[in-house]
């Protein structure tokens, strides 16, 4: 009884639980960076697009072939479904007056780099109005079962954030308020930019 083994499937176990903390490690501001140039860019075009019509833009399957499209009017929020390749699609942008190769190009960014979804948040800070813009992506490492989870968020802020010693976003100065949005925590990438990772995709 001294010499005390760690049964196969303890020891398996614990691999396990170091390959996932080792996925979590990785999956960090390294996965923005594997992408920064198309993400950037998807989040310039897409906020030039919105300027026009405000409208969002959400995968809804695994190979990204289709693709759904919220345009919001005076009053209403139309919600189309399309395959990426119907022509359809332009109809539907011409009569509300979007962009039609704008958002054609956006749409094969957005595939190209694996985003689900791109939206515009409006909130008020210290009564002033502002933006945030989300991107939501599914790379190829967050696709393992032992992953932290399976959506990286990026969050596009007007203005530089504050953030505490670990990089977590927080409520203004105070180092005590960490900020969440929708009930994550979310970690710097720069002043402007920061990220999550989590089960659900917005």
């Amino acid at each position: 009884m001294g010499n005390k083994r760690l049964s196969p499937l303890l020891l398996l176990l614990n691999v396990l639980i170091i390959y996932s903390c080792n996925q979590s490690k990785k999956i960090s501001s390294a996965t923005y960076y594997d992408y920064e140039k198309t993400i950037d860019s998807i989040q310039q075009t897409y906020n030039a697009l919105y300027a026009q019509r405000p409208f969002s833009l959400e995968f809804n399957d695994k190979p990204f072939n289709d693709v759904s499209i919220a345009i919001q009017t005076d009053s209403i929020k139309y919600i189309y479904q399309f395959g990426v390749t119907e022509e359809r699609i332009t109809d539907t942008l011409k009569k509300y007056k979007l962009n039609i190769s704008g958002v054609n190009n956006l749409i094969r960014q957005m595939k190209s780099v694996h985003c689900t979804w791109l939206d515009n948040s409006v909130y008020y800070e210290n009564e002033k109005r502002k933006k945030l813009t989300y991107v939501s992506l599914r790379p190829a490492g967050l696709n393992s079962s032992f992953s932290y989870g399976k959506y990286f968020i990026i969050a596009y802020f007007e203005e530089p954030q504050y953030f505490d010693k670990d990089g977590r976003l927080l409520v203004g100065k105070d180092p005590q308020k960490l900020r969440k949005i929708n009930d994550e925590i979310f970690r710097r990438i720069s002043d402007k930019v920061c990220y999550t990772v989590s089960k659900k995709f917005r």
